[in-house]
């Protein structure tokens, strides 16, 4: 590190004030206030990569959360742990107001149970993804002293690995104070990129392609019975034009084949004749947000086909892709059917740059 430069830490501790939201008729028993707690380290950015000026010097770090739940005897206590980046969103003089996303893992010490914790109809498994949203105002105290007040919501859910999986969403609003650890560096802009000028400029425009494959594990114990566990395998595909140095729109596509699709069918009375029938293709609409090597690509999009319906013609999918290289990458796709989770899938990935004038 250079000399002039300091580790721009920050120490943060934060009480909640929350509530289990009743987002079934099965969750209504949880329905109970109750406080929560975390405590973060965070890393001000001052611009030491072009990313970080383009956002606006976002706050990133890792939290540690917990909370009561409020003594239920069927949910237990929860636990999470998430790295988390808090973007700004208006900043004058002292003052802040920011929105903070946040994704890790979670632990609840108890669990569905068909014999001894039946009434836990929320979550199926100990472990869970965490997701924290949260939208907040901050301002200094002192030279080093900031506080903030906020609002947001945390969700639990482990994304049909194990069923039951309703999931738990609970909002809540906080109080924090902060403390910086070392000296505040001074903002820098030099990494942005340059302005080409139209002379400089060969003509070529371009689009990507983004080919991706993946697998993931659906458990459908809780609906069909113990040991009901399926393959999900999926190929799916993004073309987007960049709009920004940060950001992309385009239109993807989806295609899939869900072994649980069968057995949901033969339930209905209604089994395929042909494999083939099962097979679900997708058209979605595409909007992506790029961290230098990491990137957030969110859809949202309609089923072409497939015979299994029940969960409705119309889901969504978020993931997170890191670049491997240049063209590789690797990704982590939630889809979701309304907001209710489907599955958690893996994948790699491979881009091609596609040039038109």
């Amino acid at each position: 590190m250079h000399k002039l430069r300091s580790s721009n830490l920050i120490i943060e501790g934060r009480a909640y004030y929350g509530w289990t939201m009743a987002h079934h008729l099965e969750m209504q028993i949880f329905q109970k206030h109750y406080p929560a707690f975390e405590i973060s380290l965070m890393k001000a950015t001052y611009g030491k990569t072009r990313w970080e000026y383009m956002w606006g010097y976002p706050l990133i770090g890792i939290s540690y959360w917990y909370s009561t739940l409020g003594n239920t005897p069927w949910l237990g206590h929860a636990h999470a742990i998430f790295p988390f980046i808090n973007f700004r969103l208006y900043h004058k003089n002292a003052c802040t107001f920011s929105f903070r996303l946040g994704v890790g893992l979670g632990y609840l010490t108890k669990r569905y149970d068909p014999i001894e914790n039946y009434k836990n109809l929320a979550i199926g498994s100990h472990l869970n993804g965490a997701v924290n949203l949260m939208f907040e105002w901050r301002w200094r105290i002192g030279p080093r002293l900031m506080a903030s007040i906020g609002a947001g919501l945390m969700h639990f859910s482990n994304g049909t690995i194990k069923t039951p999986n309703f999931g738990l969403n609970m909002p809540a609003v906080n109080v924090a104070f902060a403390y910086r650890l070392s000296k505040e560096n001074p903002y820098q802009r030099n990494k942005l990129m340059p302005t080409l000028e139209s002379f400089e400029f060969d003509g070529k425009k371009t689009v990507r392609l983004d080919i991706s494959a993946a697998i993931a594990i659906k458990d459908m114990s809780a609906q069909l019975g113990v040991g009901n566990r399926y393959m999900v395998y999926t190929i799916f595909g993004n073309i987007m034009k960049p709009v920004s140095y940060k950001t992309r729109f385009g239109l993807g596509f989806d295609i899939s084949y869900d072994a649980s699709d069968v057995m949901v069918l033969e339930l209905q009375g209604k089994p395929p004749d042909k494999m083939i029938k099962v097979v679900k293709t997708g058209f979605t609409a595409a909007f992506e947000l790029s961290f230098a090597r990491t990137a957030m690509v969110f859809n949202a999009g309609f089923y072409l086909s497939g015979l299994d319906q029940s969960d409705g013609r119309f889901y969504e999918k978020l993931a997170l892709r890191f670049d491997i290289t240049d063209k590789l990458f690797a990704n982590f796709t939630l889809k979701a059917h309304y907001a209710r989770a489907d599955y958690v899938a893996i994948g790699i990935g491979y881009k091609f740059n596609l040039k038109y004038y």
